[in-house]
């Protein structure tokens, strides 16, 4: 397996709010793989993001020490993500500069052939395959939930005023839900994690171009990055790419 991630301010914004973590073979825990892009006045969307990172690998890190089963691996990532939730949001109404902080959380791990995800947020998950570009994860924002109702379109969405306004964060209540997603993950596979600072600059089918075109995880993100400062840059811009590579 093959992994590199990164993340940028993208040209409009003066500071990064998005956070990653990236779980090669040096960090604390293996084969996890995090983007949370925060929000919130007096930076302290930054401090959300990164503030749930920590808090959520402090949690798993001791269980994921000698390894874990598929059994119970959405689980201790469920608890990990709902023990960042309180921690945030306690800061949160404790501290007036930070209050109604909070972050998207889209994480990933990959253990025997399989991908297993939470996800909180708009931030995606995408398989790369022999049949295609696939997006995992729903987006928990206004203008998804108007398309998933037959309301807007795809297109509209895209362009919508509001497609920036999330339904669901990490940290602005005290209790949040938490998506899960098991996936197979064959030889070859490629997974891409990313903020909408990469999905609402750059459109899917031109993501799958950009990452077949790159014979690297690194050439891949990079590229991908590239692609939306061109269209704008808009937002922050993070992306992990992980290649399922055997040996690697």
């Amino acid at each position: 397996m093959k992994c590199f991630g990164k993340s940028v301010a993208g040209m409009q914004r003066k500071n990064n709010e998005d956070s990653i973590y990236v779980g090669d073979e040096a960090s604390q825990v293996k084969n996890i793989f995090i983007v949370a892009d925060g929000m919130g006045g007096h930076n302290a969307g930054e401090v959300a993001s990164g503030l749930a990172i920590e808090k959520f690998l402090n949690y798993i890190a001791p269980k994921f020490k000698d390894g874990i089963d598929g059994e119970t691996v959405l689980d201790v990532l469920v608890e990990g993500v709902s023990y960042a939730n309180r921690e945030i949001y306690s800061e949160a109404v404790s501290d007036a500069d930070r209050s109604g902080m909070g972050t998207t959380f889209t994480c990933a791990c990959l253990n025997d052939g399989k991908l297993y995800a939470v996800h909180v947020g708009d931030s995606r998950i995408y398989v790369l395959d022999a049949r295609g570009l696939k997006q995992l994860t729903n987006d928990h924002s206004f203008v998804m939930e108007m398309v998933r109702q037959g309301k807007m379109t795809l297109e509209e969405a895209r362009v919508h005023p509001k497609r920036n306004i999330i339904t669901r964060a990490v940290g602005t209540e005290e209790r949040t839900d938490v998506d899960t997603v098991v996936a197979e993950i064959k030889e070859n596979d490629i997974v891409l994690l990313c903020s909408d600072g990469l999905s609402s600059m750059v459109e899917d089918r031109e993501i799958e171009k950009i990452i077949l075109e790159c014979a690297d995880a690194q050439g891949a993100v990079e590229a991908l990055i590239n692609k939306a400062n061109e269209n704008g840059g808009k937002d922050n811009i993070s992306a992990i790419i992980i290649r399922n590579e055997v040996n690697a």
